[in-house]
């Protein structure tokens, strides 16, 4: 949707992403932690410079789409209930906002604005069905217990309400958190654990073009999402490796700016992209996670050559 200006129009009008972002009812920071972007990347969507890439688009009118048949289904689960009490109407049903523990557990997002929005939808969908069996949603405070203020959330997790980011990612992503970075500069430093692999290059171009630097590693999350003892997850063939070209800055400052992944997941002979854990609006993109990656190379080994060096006399 390309933005469009109208000479002493009253407001500016909307683009996709300010749409889209208005009508999940996120402020800036909020949209840019469930787009996984930087807040920067955000404010040029809003304002037209940079267009909000297709995938994600698509993916926001989906997760739209379902937030609206969600609404209507917990509307009519509350006009169901309005008229349960000997068959006398209830006009007014007390829906209940989901505590901390809820919201992390069913892949809810923390943000105000997004639950005005639902419980707009709800209360709309609930106070159009009819002058018989109407009724008038009213938002309270949270409770832990599921009661009848508050049955929506299990509906929610039956019906794989994930909002928390707008693309799953979890066949392919890996989060990790900031502690993550201590042990890569640590392990880095130490070198003990670290096995080095060039690869690349050809009969024209025979010296390599990349190093791989692996270091075995099992976070946190590994054993409970297979499943695993924790002798089994210390037995388990998990390891970071850390992809970067031959040529590049001394400083290596191309990777600071780049978005590729440089930092990748190896699990039993699979690999996949590796990205942080969302710790705040201007840590959740690749290029934050690549400028950590950047600011560790430099204090570690100082520079690109030094690494190589390294690298080929391990």
């Amino acid at each position: 949707m390309p933005e469009i200006s109208i000479p002493d129009y009253p407001f500016k009008l909307p683009n996709e992403a300010s749409t889209l972002i208005s009508r999940f009812g996120f402020s800036q920071k909020e949209a840019s932690v469930f787009y996984g972007v930087r807040l920067d990347t955000i404010k040029k969507w809003i304002s037209g410079k940079m267009a909000m890439p297709d995938d994600l688009v698509l993916e926001s009118y989906n997760k739209l789409a379902r937030l609206q048949d969600f609404a209507a289904l917990v509307a009519s689960a509350y006009n169901d209930l309005a008229v349960a009490d000997d068959g006398e109407h209830m006009a007014q049903q007390h829906i209940s906002l989901p505590t901390v523990t809820q919201m992390r557990r069913g892949f809810m997002p923390v943000s105000k604005g997004f639950y005005e929005s639902l419980f707009a939808d709800i209360a709309a969908h609930a106070y159009s069905s009819g002058p018989d069996d109407f009724c008038y949603v009213v938002p309270e405070a949270p409770d832990e217990e599921i009661g009848t203020t508050n049955f929506w959330i299990r509906l929610w997790v039956e019906q794989d309400m994930q909002m928390e980011l707008c693309i799953e990612r979890e066949d392919s992503v890996a989060r990790f958190d900031v502690d993550f970075y201590s042990f890569l500069k640590t392990e880095l430093s130490s070198w003990k654990n670290v096995q080095t692999t060039f690869s690349g290059g050809s009969d024209f171009h025979p010296h390599p073009d990349e190093v791989c630097l692996d270091i075995p590693y099992s976070p946190d999350w590994y054993g409970e999402a297979h499943d695993l003892t924790d002798e089994e997850v210390a037995l388990a063939g998990t390891s970071v490796r850390i992809a970067i070209s031959i040529a590049g800055s001394d400083t290596f400052d191309d990777i600071a700016g780049d978005e590729q992944r440089f930092i990748l997941l190896v699990e039993d002979d699979e690999i996949r992209p590796m990205m942080e854990a969302h710790e705040g609006p201007e840590d959740a993109d690749l290029c934050a996670t690549n400028e950590n990656l950047a600011l560790i190379l430099r204090e570690v080994f100082g520079s690109r050559k030094a690494l190589l060096s390294k690298a080929a006399y391990q």
